[in-house]
Formats: structure tokens, C-alpha cells, sequence
């Protein structure tokens, strides 16, 4: 068993190590190029990306070495790990920021951008406080390093009721997107059985982009909470592999099928690749 809990401490090490380079690739150009960062929706991927590549990475890194080495050096790895319950729910509202933009976009909606930034805000405040929260004596989230997936510490101070409140919490801001996407579906639908009208290339792959993303995101997050798991060393360690996977290798995975030119962009380096990105009032046409 101890062989099995330092091979799994090597695993978790190397899929940060192999995969957070990628993802961060993909920001870098994100971030450097104006066409991208200068459109809301990728500002918004941007913020997802750097939320996913900071907890998710700092957190399973550090299991990793508390799991080789049969202990947590200093506590490290109790004081990093709070930035995966904060990092999901601020991706989750990141995510209905997104959802905003794309039915802004797609429908031709008019609203003030402001109403986005408010929801970004939101969504960066949240984590904080649940950082914050968790690193209190009245609330606990912990990781063992003879066990796979972190917990609640439900015998310190009011950790219960941070856990109850934190998954409605969490998952209003999901119900809402879901609604948004399914709006947006029935309202493509309908323009195109009318005017067959199709959405833009480069919106039609933001959009693939966002609701394949939050599918993934909804449904692990529904079987997490509301299926009774089998309790098991395998199946705990592949949900904890899982989770690394859908955090930093889901996303560049959709980049690279969906966006051909930021394909061609990835293994440009130090070239200079040119392409107008452009996001219009609405993103159809005849």
C-alpha cells in the first residue's frame, strides 16, 4: 500500500508538471495578444485558465510530495489544498460571466458590460472569502496523505454549515448558466428553422467551447454530490486523477480541436502569426 500511495504521489506530480506548461501556453498567448484579450469572453477564459493552473496545480503538487514522502512537511499541504474548494466556486461564477457573454453575443442582447464585470468580481470575491474561511479555526478542509480526495473537517467549529451553504452557494450560479445555455439553444434552434441563419465560425467555437466545459463541470459536480460513490482506494484515487485531468487537460484539449489558428499560434514560438479575432453584436448570419 505504501508503494501504491508514493506512486500515486509521482502520478498526481507528473500530469501537473506535464500538463500545466501546456495550458499556460495557451494563456501566455491569451494574455500577449491584443486581438484575444482584447475581446470580453477570452478575458474571461483567461481568468478561468489562471484559476484552474493555480489551485488545482498547487494543490495536487503538494499532495504529491505529502503522499512520496508519508506526511504533510509543515502543513503545507492543509494550507495549499483550501484553494481547490475556492478555486471551483470562483470558476463557477466565472463560468456565469461567461455564459452572460455568449448569450449577449449570440442573441444580440443589449445590456451594459458592466453587468459582466460586477459577476467577474463576484466570482474573484467569493474565492477569497472562502480562502479566507477556511483558514480560520472555526472551519477546516483537509487532505491525508493516506487518503485521495480532500473533506470537509466536519468536527471543527461550524465546517458543516460552511459545506451547506457553500454547495447551494456553488451551484446557483451553475443552475443559472445551464439556463442560459439552454435559452441559447432553443433561441438557435428557432433562428435557424425560421431564417436559416448559422452562428459565426469563431463564435460557433467560443460557444462549443463554453457549454462543453460546463457540461463536464455540472455533471462531476452532480455525481460528486448526489450519487453514493463506491468508498475504495482505486476509485477515490481515479476521481482524484479525474479531477486533475478535467482541470488542466480539458481545456487545452478543447483549444487545440476547436481553434485552428490558435493551433497554429501553440507552436509558433518566437513567429509572429497574424489573425483577426473579432466578436460582433450578433454573432449570426444568412
Amino acid at each position: 500500500m505504501v508503494d501504491f500511495h508514493v506512486g500515486a504521489g509521482v502520478t498526481y506530480i507528473a500530469l501537473c508538471v506535464f500538463l500545466l506548461p501546456v495550458y499556460v501556453r495557451f494563456l501566455y498567448i491569451f494574455i500577449t495578444k491584443v486581438k484575444y484579450r482584447a475581446l470580453e469572453c477570452y478575458r474571461i477564459m483567461i481568468q478561468m485558465g489562471i484559476v484552474q493552473c493555480t489551485a488545482t496545480s498547487a494543490a495536487f503538487i503538494m499532495f504529491g510530495i505529502a503522499k512520496i514522502l508519508g506526511y504533510d512537511p509543515c502543513g503545507l499541504t492543509n494550507k495549499v489544498i483550501v484553494l481547490d474548494p475556492a478555486g471551483v466556486r470562483t470558476e463557477s461564477v466565472l463560468g456565469l460571466a461567461l455564459a452572460l457573454n455568449r448569450l449577449k453575443i449570440i442573441c444580440g442582447l443589449r445590456y451594459s458590460s458592466a453587468v459582466n464585470t460586477i459577476v467577474t468580481i463576484i466570482a474573484w470575491l467569493y474565492g477569497l472569502v472562502y480562502v479566507i474561511l477556511l483558514s480560520t479555526p472555526y472551519f477546516d478542509y483537509v487532505m491525508d496523505p493516506l487518503e485521495f480526495l480532500p473533506k470537509y473537517d466536519l468536527d471543527k467549529g461550524h465546517t458543516k454549515d460552511l459545506q451547506f451553504y457553500g454547495y447551494y452557494t456553488y451551484a446557483a450560479p451553475m443552475v443559472l448558466t445551464l439556463l442560459i445555455y439552454v435559452y441559447i439553444i432553443g433561441f438557435l434552434i428557432r433562428l435557424r428553422h425560421k431564417h436559416n441563419s448559422k452562428m459565426r465560425d469563431k463564435e460557433s467555437s467560443i460557444f462549443i467551447y463554453a457549454i462543453s466545459k460546463f457540461v463536464v463541470d455540472f455533471c462531476q459536480a452532480a455525481v460528486f454530490n448526489h450519487f453514493h460513490l463506491p468508498d475504495t482506494t482505486v476509485f477515490n484515487f481515479m476521481m482524484s486523477i479525474w479531477f486533475i485531468l478535467s482541470s488542466l487537460m480539458l481545456t487545452p484539449v478543447l483549444y487545440f480541436a476547436l481553434y485552428k489558428n490558435l493551433r497554429k499560434e501553440f507552436f509558433m514560438f518566437g513567429k509572429r502569426y497574424t489573425h483577426p479575432i473579432r466578436s460582433v453584436s450578433s454573432g449570426l448570419h444568412s
